[in-house]
């Protein structure tokens, strides 16, 4: 998407980007732990911003030395299947090529098809499960891609 603008998230950015979460009705991260993140040298994040500056998604990464964890990943329900998981996961990458990251994991709910199809798509191979991991309830699938 042209119209997207990719920028480190700032505190004035928090409350609108934890919107992209309750469009649909998950609960991944607080406000307070994006605040204290956001400030952590080894944590980043990005927004995606549309052409009337509203945050439409978000990606969140942990490293240390050469790996990295991506945290989270989400796209307003309004804007999905538009191209913007795919232009944070390659802002991501681009991150990662720079501080000689050389890998990176990440975890998803066994019933997230479309997001299991993008990690996929972008070099992510499924490495293990953690059984029943959310809620006692459904695996987690984990994923790694060697850059």
């Amino acid at each position: 998407m042209d119209n997207i603008l990719i920028s480190k998230m700032q505190d004035e950015d928090i409350d609108e980007a934890l919107l992209t979460e309750q469009s649909h009705n998950i609960h991944i991260l607080s406000k307070n732990i994006l605040k204290e993140d956001i400030k952590n040298k080894n944590y980043y994040y990005l927004v995606a911003k549309n052409n009337q500056k509203k945050i439409v998604g978000y990606i969140g990464i942990s490293y240390v030395l050469d790996e990295a964890d991506i945290i989270s990943i989400v796209v307003h329900k309004d804007y999905t299947k538009n191209g913007i998981a795919t232009l944070l996961l390659q802002e991501i990458f681009k991150f990662a090529k720079d501080n000689n990251i050389q890998k990176l994991m990440l975890e998803v709910r066994n019933s997230n098809i479309p997001a299991q199809k993008l990690y996929e798509k972008h070099g992510f191979k499924q490495i293990t499960i953690r059984k029943n991991y959310y809620d006692n309830s459904e695996d987690a699938l984990i994923y790694e891609k060697e850059l």
